[in-house]
């Protein structure tokens, strides 16, 4: 039980780390490279993370992030804002290009809530099928304690609901930086290994380590 426990509490930040959760180079560098309205968007966002961290319920702090990203970051499709077919951004990059898909808002969401003293044993990233589109989706998925069943942060609602009421989405696979897992509505499912295994994730851990923002 004690082991259980430790699993799922959350690690402590002084509260002097905040100046590093959206550090002031980053802010300086997006002024630089994109200009005010840019330095603007990365204001919002340390200003947002601050206020969160002065919350007491997790859900609060969830609903606080989420919110943020949803009316922060407009949608933009990657073939048409990389030129790429697939590209996963940084909070960084999304916020200073002011746009972003599915997998930037949920990148940008678990590095928040994981800065703020969130678990990472409590979120996944998880792969979904959107049925009322027909095609892959990405949400974040949030367990209270384990085996329960997860609420999700969806771009396509404002509201964070239980996966069980989101009779529009077929889980399919998760993972987080502890490894990977064949998806279900209930309870961890079915470890697959490391998450290292996915090339854009470690592509993308390795270009957050290099502005300081390490998941």
């Amino acid at each position: 039980m004690v082991a259980v426990l430790a699993m799922f509490a959350a690690p402590m930040y002084l509260v002097a780390d905040r100046e590093d959760w959206v550090p002031d180079a980053l802010i300086q560098k997006a002024r630089n490279e994109y200009g005010r309205r840019a330095m603007y968007r990365m204001e919002r966002w340390r200003d947002m993370m601050h206020d969160a961290a002065d919350l007491k319920d997790e859900k609060d702090i969830l609903e606080e992030v989420n919110d943020f990203f949803n009316s922060e970051i407009p949608f933009r499709d990657d073939l048409k804002h990389w030129q790429r077919i697939d590209y996963w951004a940084t909070p960084y990059e999304s916020l200073v290009t002011d746009g972003g898909d599915c997998e930037d808002y949920v990148i940008a969401k678990y590095y928040s809530l994981l800065r703020l003293g969130v678990s990472s044993s409590k979120l996944r990233i998880t792969y979904v099928k959107a049925l009322d589109y027909n095609q892959a989706h990405m949400v974040l998925t949030y367990f209270s304690a384990p085996g329960v069943i997860p609420v999700v942060l969806d771009n396509l609602t404002s509201r964070i609901r239980p996966a069980t009421e989101r009779k529009d989405l077929k889980p399919v696979y998760s993972f987080n930086g502890d490894g990977m897992w064949l998806a279900k509505m209930k309870g961890e499912g079915v470890r697959l290994g490391s998450s290292n295994q996915l090339d854009l994730w470690t592509d993308l851990r390795i270009r957050m380590a290099r502005i300081g923002m390490d998941l």
